[in-house]
């Protein structure tokens, strides 16, 4: 497991939001509270004191970076174990995301006072509530932040049985976010459609980089990122990607996301069935937890 945690580093991603919500409270309606359920059976929910779209942003660039992490990494000790070789070009990415954070979150800051007078002002008849729920903008500032950390992990003789055992699932953990992102792709670019145009590739290229980044975790996974590049080899080098052409990615698509023959229309389920059959004859099948499923 030690050369296996030799080529990883865990990016790590500390990013805060503020909400812009505060709790509401039956006096804030006018209720009585001594009429009201007790908390343990129902709540009132809350109430923005901020416009969401002035926040909107922050949520924006938090799934960028996760994003980022996501395309070449998978999830470890609560970050991302990505291979050592792609940790500068991460990182950099990282600190752009970070400073563009920082920027909005100044812009944001010095604007406030006025974003909340216009977004009183945009609910007249709900001002009082607001303004009882309006923090100051440094409450804003301590909840707004971006951090990132990258470390690499070695084992410690004698103390590392619970991180050899959280390790060596790695291989199934990517294999079920590729299933993840082949599904997906699926439904959104494949599925009843007779043709699809190049920009279809995308979503299996990307399967495929990540394959080859972490290939060393499984010879497993080596042997289905050759199996993807062989598909992707095979098909014409312009032009709409239909028939058998077709058939083939569908065919790899479903063994990259494990999906049922019965996604596939009658009429190709014998030659994806086939194709299934061809690219994964010289596999080892991988036992997936059950609870990543739910």
């Amino acid at each position: 497991m030690n050369e296996i945690l030799s080529k990883l580093v865990v990016v790590s991603l500390s990013i805060s939001l503020w909400t812009g919500r505060k709790k509401l409270s039956p006096e804030d309606l006018g209720l009585d509270f001594s009429k009201l359920p007790p908390e343990k059976l129902a709540t009132l929910g809350s109430k923005k004191i901020c416009d969401p779209e002035k926040l909107a942003v922050f949520s924006a660039l938090k799934r960028r970076a996760e994003r980022q992490c996501e395309a070449v990494g998978v999830r470890f000790l609560g970050g991302y174990a990505i291979p050592e070789d792609k940790a500068d070009e991460v990182m950099k990415i990282l600190d752009g995301v970070r400073d563009e954070f920082e920027k909005e979150k100044q812009e944001f800051l010095s604007e406030y006072d006025r974003s909340l007078r216009e977004w009183i002002d945009a609910n007249p008849e709900w001002a009082a509530i607001i303004e009882k729920g309006v923090e100051p903008a440094s409450t804003a500032a301590r909840r707004l932040g971006f951090a990132v950390q990258a470390f690499k992990v070695k084992n410690i003789d004698g103390l590392d049985k619970g991180l050899n055992e959280h390790a060596s699932t790695l291989s199934e953990r990517l294999i079920y976010e590729i299933n993840q992102q082949a599904r997906q792709a699926w439904e959104e670019s494949y599925k009843g459609r007779p043709s699809v145009t190049r920009k279809a590739l995308r979503p299996i290229k990307s399967m495929l980089e990540k394959l080859r980044g972490l290939e060393f975790l499984s010879p497993y996974l080596l042997t289905l990122a050759v199996q993807v590049e062989e598909v992707l080899a095979s098909l014409p080098k312009s032009g709409p990607i239909e028939g058998r052409n077709l058939t083939s990615l569908i065919g790899i698509l479903h063994v990259l996301g494990d999906l049922p023959l019965d996604e596939v229309p009658a009429e190709e389920e014998d030659e994806v069935a086939e194709t299934i059959l061809l690219e994964t004859r010289s596999a080892e099948p991988v036992s997936l937890p059950s609870e990543w499923f739910f």
